[in-house]
This record gives structure tokens, C-alpha cells and sequence, in this order.
């Protein structure tokens, strides 16, 4: 492929570039858009998922039911301590579904942008979102 016609592409998908810039570096820019692009539409790649366990550990997936055959799939990465007391004290005052869209929000890694964005779905997906604070199982008592 010319540089011409990585340009042409370039230009169809609205990608800035500058006329110095290789082919090589012009496809990079366009599968990195796709990428992108993908990933708001809930098309995740197990290469990427890997990626994101390497970088954060645990991964989390919603899956939100619109309609058959049409499911809206998310991903969400652990929670850190912060966002730990800042939801669990949301949770305290009864806020569970501002409890879930903070969490879903804060650990949003990836995913079908209506999981964000749809209030319907939007708001199941941050109910969901609740369950990805773990707590170990414990004891305490008076000795």
C-alpha cells in the first residue's frame, strides 16, 4: 500500500497527520482509531484483556441484557483502597446506585459505551458495578 493511500485512509476516518509521517507510522494511527473504535462498541480482544490483567490484575465484565441477542459488555478493573471508602460510605448512606456509577466510572477500563452512556442500561450496569468490592472472610470478637 502507497503512502497515498494510507493517507486516503487516514483522511476517511478523520485521523490528523502530518506530511512527514511513514506509512508505518500512519497504519499505527489507524489500527490504534480502530482500536478505539472497537472498544467503544464492547469489542474487546483477549490480547487486550491479557494486557489489562498484566497492568491492573483483576478484571471485572458486565454483561447487560438490552434485548435478545443484544448484550452490552463492559470491563472494569479493581477498585482501589480510595475508591474502596468512597463507595462503601455511599453505600452506608443508601446511595447504592451512585455508589455503582462512581465504581463504574473510576474503574471503567473498556466496553460498549452504552454500559456509560444509555440511562437504562447505564444504570443496571452500575448496580452491577457494586459487586466488585471483595472482602476476605473474617472473624472478630472479644477474647
Amino acid at each position: 500500500m502507497s503512502r497515498e493511500e494510507v493517507r486516503s485512509k487516514c483522511r476517511e476516518r478523520g485521523i490528523p497527520f502530518s506530511p512527514h509521517e511513514t506509512i508505518n507510522q500512519l497504519t499505527k494511527k489507524i489500527m490504534k482509531k480502530e482500536k478505539t473504535e472497537a472498544l467503544k462498541n464492547g469489542i474487546v480482544s483477549a490480547e487486550q484483556i491479557a494486557e489489562w490483567k498484566k497492568k491492573h490484575g483483576t478484571v471485572h465484565v458486565i454483561k447487560v441484557t438490552v434485548k435478545e441477542g443484544d448484550v452490552a459488555t463492559g470491563y472494569l478493573r479493581k477498585p482501589n483502597r480510595n475508591h474502596k471508602a468512597t463507595a462503601l460510605s455511599m453505600y452506608a448512606k443508601d446511595k447504592i446506585l451512585e455508589c455503582g456509577v462512581f465504581l463504574r466510572n473510576n474503574c471503567w477500563l473498556g466496553g460498549d459505551e452504552r454500559l456509560m452512556a444509555d440511562d437504562d442500561i447505564a444504570d443496571t450496569a452500575a448496580i452491577q458495578a457494586n459487586g466488585i468490592i471483595k472482602f476476605m472472610d473474617a472473624e472478630m470478637g472479644e477474647v
